[in-house]
C-alpha cells in the first residue's frame, strides 16, 4: 500500500539544487515510487516556455533515485549516489512540456540484483502518459 513520503526531497536525492529536478515523492511502497514535477518559469532546461520532453528520463531518473534514498532513509543509512545505465523501450508522446504543467512520475521496481535494478516509469499530464521508459541503474 502506498504511504506519504515523510521526507524533504533535498533529503533523499545525491543531488544538489539547482539540478534537482523533481519536486517531491506523493507516495510511495516497497517497490514503487509516485513523484511530482511542476514546469514553471524557473525549471531547469526550460527553453521558450517549455521543456524537451526527452529531460523526462532524468525526471523518472531521480524518481528512481529518491526511491534508493527512501530505503536508505528508513534504514537510518546515507543517501548513495547512482547511476543511471541505459534505457529501453523509451516512448515520448509529445514534443514538450509547457510552463503550467504538472507532471506524475511513476518508476516501478521489475528487477533487483543490486547493484543492478531495472525500473519501469511513466509520466503523466492530465492523466494521460506522456512517456514511459524502462530504466537500467546502477549504484555501487
Amino acid at each position: 500500500m502506498m504511504q506519504a513520503c515523510p521526507y524533504d526531497i533535498t533529503e533523499i536525492l545525491y543531488h544538489a539544487p539547482p539540478m534537482i529536478l523533481i519536486d517531491g515523492v506523493e507516495a510511495y511502497d516497497d517497490n514503487t515510487v509516485a513523484s511530482v514535477v511542476e514546469i514553471t518559469a524557473d525549471s531547469p532546461f526550460l527553453e521558450n516556455g517549455s521543456v524537451p520532453s526527452y529531460v523526462g528520463i532524468e525526471y523518472m531518473a531521480q524518481s528512481i533515485a529518491a526511491y534508493s534514498g527512501i530505503k536508505a532513509r528508513n534504514a537510518g543509512e546515507e543517501v548513495k549516489i547512482g547511476y543511471l545505465v541505459s534505457s529501453r523501450s523509451m516512448t515520448l508522446a509529445c514534443p514538450a512540456f509547457s510552463i503550467g504543467d504538472r507532471l506524475q512520475i511513476k518508476v516501478e521496481l521489475v528487477y533487483d540484483e543490486t547493484p543492478m535494478a531495472v525500473f519501469d516509469g511513466t509520466i503523466h499530464r492530465a492523466e494521460k502518459i506522456v512517456a514511459q521508459a524502462r530504466l537500467n541503474v546502477y549504484q555501487p
